[in-house]
């Protein structure tokens, strides 16, 4: 960092909410450095409507567009380098930052600040902040927030440590408003996106045999109701709320007809150990992967089977 003074700042695509907070957080850190910065993912290249009030918007640009020399790299979020898509051979020409804390990260940088404890790659960047002499201020302190509330379903999941709520609250003093941040991730869906929600909610199904609920959205869905699939994220939610589940998993079909499947679990099923054996990857109670299958039918068979060898696997050991 010391021989340059530009970066770039990458994204996974589909950005969630720690990718984008971590990725604005650290922009605006490096700029308040005296950086030249833009950031940026792959495409489709959007901002989720629940996060446009995060500071550091001008920051983003399309990766198409970006116009920064010689920067540092860093990669945010991803556990692997092709989480980048059309980014990645930029970023592997280097230098390359890897901030993240998935569990299956691959150390592809040729700086790793990997902690597979942190509840997001928000509190890793928060963490180390600090060591590569960067500032938390208002505004950076802001999305980390934005970051860690997202990536611990409001600091209800199973990764919410006494770790992660003193970081909140160091944030907090920092100046975070928990209220605004909630307000605007949380309660601020359009009318189309609850009607769609109803629509995949009402067709859910619900196999007692494997434990598992499942729900799916096509593009035919998104044109209905004039839903993003960037709106969907959180979609997965309203399913995992059903008694007695222990997989969940929402299937979503990308503009080019690629399945993309998001799954969560109860904590005595390691739900990233499927994802990884279908050439994904995540956390043990939160994982995704992308189906090989050319339908949401059979990509939903194909599922079943290795939840059904994943199961088989464990009684075994």
């Amino acid at each position: 960092m010391r021989k340059s003074r530009s970066a770039l700042v990458v994204g996974h695509q589909y950005p969630d909410g720690d990718a984008i907070g971590s990725v604005l957080g650290l922009s605006l850190m490096l700029r308040a450095s005296g950086y030249a910065v833009e950031a940026s993912w792959p495409e489709p290249f959007e901002i989720p409507v629940k996060y446009s009030f995060l500071p550091g918007m001008d920051i983003l640009a399309q990766p198409d567009r970006l116009t920064v020399k010689d920067p540092v790299i860093f990669a945010m979020d991803c556990a692997n380098a092709g989480r980048m898509e059309e980014l990645k051979e930029r970023a592997l020409q280097g230098p390359l930052v890897n901030i993240d804390h998935h569990p299956d990260n691959t150390y592809f940088g040729n700086a790793n600040l990997v902690d597979a404890n942190a509840a997001a790659a928000s509190q890793v960047l928060y963490m180390s902040a600090e060591s590569l002499g960067l500032t938390v201020d208002a505004n950076a302190a802001c999305c980390l927030y934005a970051g860690i509330v997202t990536d611990t379903g409001r600091f209800q999941f199973s990764n919410t440590t006494a770790e992660t709520l003193r970081m909140a609250a160091e944030l907090v003093e920092r100046g975070v408003k928990p209220h605004a941040v909630f307000e605007n991730v949380y309660q601020s869906d359009s009318l189309a996106y609850l009607r769609l929600s109803g629509e995949v909610l009402t067709r859910s199904v619900y196999d007692r045999e494997l434990s598992l609920i499942y729900g799916y959205v096509s593009q035919d869905d998104l044109k209905k109701f004039g839903v993003k699939m960037n709106e969907t994220e959180d979609m997965i939610d309203n399913l995992r709320s059903l008694r007695g589940h222990r997989v969940v998993a929402l299937f979503k079909e990308l503009p080019d007809k690629t399945i993309r499947v998001s799954l969560r679990s109860r904590i005595d099923v390691d739900i990233g150990v499927v994802a990884r054996r279908l050439k994904g990857g995540g956390h043990k109670v939160a994982a995704g992967y992308t189906s090989s299958k050319s339908s949401i039918s059979e990509a939903l068979f194909e599922l079943k089977e290795e939840i059904i060898a994943s199961g088989r696997s464990s009684d075994s050991r």
